[in-house]
């Protein structure tokens, strides 16, 4: 039995600094709307569903803020969706809309 060969993953570059101070946590909130062509037509989705998107997105803002609960500071990267589509959960199953529905 041999062993598989294994490419190391390039080294990411550390988070920049702010003002001089360590970042101590990286988030990233999706913000904005888009036309839906893509989407199916029939796709109405209710509160508490979990939708599954496959989608592109461009990096709109970055802030920093204090996390007033822990005092760590927080980079935030913001996206907003150029295109997105659902995707199947199960793609054996041809029923699956990629909606799992809260009901």
């Amino acid at each position: 039995m041999t062993e598989a060969s294994v490419t190391p993953l390039p080294a990411q570059p550390p988070i920049p600094k702010f003002e001089g101070r360590q970042v101590d946590s990286v988030t990233v909130r999706v913000a904005g709307s888009m036309p839906t062509d893509d989407l199916p037509e029939d796709l109405v989705v209710s509160v508490d569903d979990r939708v599954r998107l496959v989608g592109e997105y461009k990096v709109v803002g970055v802030r920093h803020f204090v996390d007033p609960r822990t005092g760590d500071l927080v980079r935030e990267q913001v996206l907003k969706p150029i295109f997105v589509n659902t995707i199947p959960w199960d793609e054996s199953d041809p029923k699956d809309d990629g909606v799992i529905r809260a009901y």
